[in-house]
């Protein structure tokens, strides 16, 4: 697992900071934070293990969480039951099918880890947020 590029609290993330960490992968994560619109968005610390993730809420409840790591970035989300199977039955990848339906169910709801690593995988990301700000608003 790669470690979070803002993992002490006295680095606060701003955004010269975030293009220097992602590099190539900044746009994607522009991109990301561009899709969820309307959202609130705030940057919170969660220990040195987790580090700085911009975490991302509708009606005090979050949508995802994004966490800077050195050339890129991994994406987290809670998906509550009722969202489940309109993922499954979605266009995901099989990868992220297959986490989802092996996933654990937490008081959050089922959690999901996306590591954006390339262009691509923005694709799949494009996808869940959508169909989850859809089940949401």
């Amino acid at each position: 697992m790669n470690e979070p590029y803002f993992g002490q609290k006295e680095v606060v993330p701003d955004e010269p900071k975030i293009r220097k960490a992602l590099g190539d992968l900044y746009p994607a994560y522009r991109e990301l934070v561009d899709l969820t619109g309307p959202f609130s968005r705030e940057w919170k610390y969660y220990g040195k293990n987790y580090g700085w993730q911009l975490k991302v809420t509708h009606n005090g409840k979050a949508l995802l969480y994004i966490t800077p790591l050195k050339g890129s970035f991994r994406v987290g989300f809670a998906v509550r039951e009722n969202e489940k199977e309109l993922l499954l039955n979605s266009k995901l990848s099989r990868k992220t099918k297959g986490e989802l339906e092996t996933a654990r169910k937490y008081s959050e709801g089922y959690p999901i880890r996306v590591d954006v690593t390339a262009r691509a995988d923005m694709k799949n990301l494009q996808v869940m947020v959508q169909i989850l700000q859809e089940a949401r608003t």
